[in-house]
């Protein structure tokens, strides 16, 4: 597949009586940054750091205080010379700027695994940033995984280093996608009592943080694994294998899917506190439904999960209190 014209849609959305009005709000011919200097840029092209063909923009989160981060992936290799981005308010001939976040030095550091290695997706809750650090560059794992949590002030408050052997499967795979926080309780008890669920799509598994036991594990479905993957995106068809890539939570329970599969599960949280073993995660994961394509992305609101279509290029929603029918699914866009 070629990615060197790459837009992201980041789509804002109404829910009225009429369905959902989409705007696109920021489009790229490819990622630009906010250099330092001129000869900052040149090097990072010389040195192939910095690569407009092969940085990927994947993800887009919007916090409280108005800010747009964007992840720019090193998916391919090198490329991104910084891999967690803020939006600016200057345009280039890529599309809009790109402020490396929270600064240059984590990107550029003399110690790289000191700073930020390679970002797909974060989570922000309670006026916190999860950052996901996967510590890979393309196929190479440069550096063991990390959670980094600032705060808005761009304050670094916590550390979480995810060790190779709870961040990879029994044959060595792994890649850390996506990071999912819950806060049993209220924001004031953030990262004492925090629970952090992280997908890893390239082991077909998840790891979860107990904040308020520090107690970490990975656990295992076969529901994780990738089952379909076959894929046909406008036009082109190609074969994908992932595990499980997105999750989201609905009151008491974890929805996950695999991006190379058609279903979605859905598993207590107070199973998965328990730490069980694949026999048990299989037995307790309940199938949510079937889906027509693959799907990249699953978020929730009130009673309703949103999902992304990969084969019609669509987004759709379900609501997940009745019985899943055609009645329930609605094409949003």
């Amino acid at each position: 597949m070629e990615y060197s014209l790459f837009t992201l849609l980041i789509l804002s959305m109404a829910i009225m009586n009429f369905g959902l009005e989409v705007n696109i709000i920021y489009e790229w011919k490819y990622a630009e940054f906010e250099w330092e200097s001129q000869e900052q840029k040149e090097t990072a092209i010389n040195s192939g750091t910095y690569n407009p063909n092969t940085s990927l923009l994947v993800d887009a989160t919007k916090a409280d205080d108005g800010r747009l981060f964007i992840t720019a992936t090193n998916v391919f290799g090198p490329g991104s010379p910084a891999t967690l981005t803020t939006i600016t308010n200057k345009t280039g001939l890529g599309g809009p700027i790109l402020r490396p976040y929270p600064d240059w030095s984590w990107h550029n550091g003399s110690c790289i695994c000191d700073g930020i290695v390679n970002v797909y997706r974060i989570d922000i809750q309670c006026n916190h940033i999860i950052v996901l650090d996967c510590g890979k560059i393309g196929l190479r794992q440069i550096c063991n995984p990390k959670l980094l949590i600032f705060n808005l002030k761009d304050t670094l408050v916590k550390i979480i280093h995810l060790p190779l052997d709870f961040a990879t499967n029994r044959t060595g795979s792994g890649l850390l996608i996506t990071p999912l926080v819950y806060i049993p309780g209220k924001c004031t008890q953030f990262l004492n009592k925090m629970l952090i669920f992280v997908s890893d799509s390239g082991g077909s598994g998840l790891v979860m943080y107990d904040s308020s036991r520090k107690r970490m594990c990975r656990i295992e479905s076969d529901y994780m694994k990738p089952t379909d993957t076959s894929f046909s995106i406008a036009g082109d068809n190609f074969m994908f294998e992932g595990g499980v890539a997105s999750l989201t939570i609905l009151g008491d329970e974890l929805y996950y899917v695999s991006i190379s599969g058609k279903e979605i599960y859905k598993i207590k949280i107070e199973t998965l506190l328990e730490c069980p073993n694949k026999k048990a995660a299989n037995k307790h994961s309940e199938l949510v439904t079937k889906l027509s394509s693959q799907t990249a992305v699953i978020t929730s609101t009130k009673n309703s999960i949103f999902y992304s279509s990969l084969e019609a290029m669509s987004i759709l929603d379900m609501n997940v209190c009745k019985k899943s029918n055609k009645n329930t699914v609605r094409y949003l866009i």
